[in-house]
């Protein structure tokens, strides 16, 4: 009996679990909310900020604004009641538009709608994609673009498969204000390359071709490491500890590395390419340090010098030219998480191109100056060199 009576209790205690929740407002319902007034529009490129009054009503809790874009889609904007202005995107046109205003009580009630007209200035996409170019580049296409909005963007490349079929082959999500991207790979024979311009509402672009739609890729090849060496000019750094090793740098093994001292930053060295060459590109590998990379010493910012004649034993800067300076980017920003992107960037190896008006040249010269883990030390683990040899 106690056992029966046991059950029963345990049953009921869990009734109330199995009672069915409704989502109701958190508020009872008052009726509509008075409108917005004093309503204004300020044009903005791709869309418009809007300010109004809000009815002095404590209940109110919001203002909504729907539209419908340009692709046909109905979009709504909110902004907090402690703000009078609302922000409307999306729009790849310059046409009228009307907008619809709602304000919104805490039982989730729509006051009427308040109509608005707003004319929206070029968009982000139209504005960068105006800057497109596509242009002949060691082993394929080099793309360029300027985002003077840093908006949010991607960049689709296009270029036949071996059925002629046009194909996309890299999508680029970029927001800084100019970049370029190259698609390489092909041989010096003529084929067309494309680019197309997305947003994050479903706008896109044209698909841009170069002039006469198709480039010939300049040859390119990876500079062959046996005619390589790792000099030692009197101000460059020794990368010989804690089992790293100047040569190490270019032996075509990235699980070795070359090391340079406590407090040695920044730290030059210089290669002998062994051969003059128009070079295109140099690839940096990242040494996989604690099964993970964007650690430690890994190289961040550094220089990268160049000449074409032998240099002087004294390294004496003055003999070399400048061309870069710049940084490994990480690509999902810079926090201590490294995601599968920036996984897959690190063992691709970091790409530095080089400026297609560069003459011929034998020797490099880098100076790292920081790396990941802000140590005084650094250890690259390995640089490829691409170009064509004079």
């Amino acid at each position: 009996m106690k056992k029966l009576l046991l059950i029963f209790i345990v049953f009921a205690g869990a009734m109330p679990a199995c009672t069915k929740k409704e989502n109701k407002p958190i508020s009872p319902a008052t009726g509509k909310p008075g409108q917005v007034t004093d309503v204004s529009v300020k044009n903005m490129p791709g869309g418009a900020a809007i300010t109004y009054s809000i009815p002095k009503q404590a209940e109110v809790i919001s203002v909504k604004a729907v539209y419908t874009l340009t692709t046909g889609k109905q979009y709504e904007s909110t902004a907090s009641v402690y703000e009078n202005v609302i922000t409307v995107t999306g729009f790849n046109d310059e046409k009228e538009h009307e907008i619809l205003l709602y304000t919104v009580n805490r039982a989730q009630e729509a006051s009427d709608p308040v109509k608005c007209t707003i004319k929206p200035m070029p968009s982000p996409l139209k504005l960068t994609a105006a800057t497109v170019e596509i242009e002949r580049d060691f082993g394929g296409a080099r793309f360029s673009w300027i985002n003077e909005l840093k908006s949010p963007l991607a960049f689709e490349m296009y270029t036949p498969d071996s059925l002629g079929r046009m194909t996309l082959v890299r999508v680029v999500n970029s927001q800084v204000d100019s970049a370029s991207q190259s698609l390489r790979g092909y041989p010096p024979v003529a084929r067309e390359f494309g680019l197309v311009v997305k947003d994050n509402f479903g706008n896109r672009s044209d698909t841009f071709f170069p002039p006469g739609r198709q480039l010939v890729p300049l040859f390119e090849e990876r500079l062959p490491k046996s005619a390589m060496k790792i000099m030692k000019l009197d101000n460059d750094q020794n990368f010989t500890n804690w089992e790293g090793s100047d040569q190490k740098i270019i032996d075509d093994d990235v699980t070795s590395f070359g090391h340079s001292p406590s407090s040695s930053l920044p730290a030059p060295f210089t290669l002998d390419l062994g051969v003059t060459a128009k070079v295109s590109r140099i690839v940096l590998m990242q040494r996989k340090f604690s099964d993970s990379y964007y650690n430690w010493g890994n190289p961040r910012t550094f220089d990268v010098y160049v000449r074409a004649s032998a240099p002087s034993q004294s390294g004496d800067w003055s003999e070399w030219t400048k061309i870069m300076q710049t940084e490994i980017i990480k690509p999902s920003g810079n926090g201590s998480t490294v995601t599968d992107d920036d996984l897959r960037a690190a063992e691709n190896g970091h790409e530095f191109t080089f400026d297609l008006g560069l003459e011929p040249i034998r020797y490099i010269r880098i100076v790292i100056h920081s790396t990941w883990g802000s140590t005084t030390f650094t250890h690259p683990a390995e640089i490829d060199v691409y170009g064509e040899r004079k």
